[in-house]
């Protein structure tokens, strides 16, 4: 089953959004924004469910490694791992087989600029942490094939291709 996973890098937009609305998505953190319609959304970060309690409105499923009122807890996922690699996990407990990535640049800031309300903005040191964690995440879960179609990509633990490419298999 295919699943496409919006995480929150630069190379994020509506147009990309909505060009896998026909998919089955998992918004992470706020491009449930961009895609309201989408079947489930994951942020791991408690902080940022504290800054953004609208999201506690979004319709589908909500899903965190944190306990949150409201929100879905993965009681064996680590509280500490990113929300993209969570966006992978929900995928996955709902059936994917296949995940197409998009927005997990690995570099610059996201879609929205810097953050303003007080939360961190990811620094290099922290984006190295990521990429080891959905490393990890990748070994444990070799029956889900993961492509990563974020353009300009400095994630390099899945196989970079384009969009049309991975929807047109």
């Amino acid at each position: 089953m295919l699943f496409a996973v919006l995480c929150t890098g630069p190379s994020m937009s509506q147009a990309v959004a909505d060009s896998v609305r026909h998919l089955r998505v998992i918004a992470v953190n706020g491009t449930y924004e961009l895609a309201p319609w989408a079947e489930a959304m994951a942020s791991n970060d408690t902080s940022w469910w504290n800054k953004h309690p609208q999201a506690m409105q979004f319709a589908g499923r909500k899903f965190s490694g944190n306990r949150i009122k409201g929100v879905e807890r993965i009681e064996h996922f680590e509280s500490c791992i990113c929300s993209g690699v969570l966006g992978l996990e929900v995928a996955k407990l709902m059936g994917a087989t296949k995940i197409i990535l998009l927005g997990a640049d690995f570099h610059g800031s996201h879609y929205f600029g810097d953050y303003a309300n007080g939360l961190a903005n990811t620094t290099d040191t922290r984006r190295r942490m990521h990429a080891a964690q959905f490393k990890t995440w990748k070994r444990g879960n070799p029956m889900v094939s993961v492509f990563n179609c974020t353009e300009g990509s400095r994630l390099e633990c899945f196989p970079c291709m384009s969009l049309t490419e991975a929807l047109r298999d």
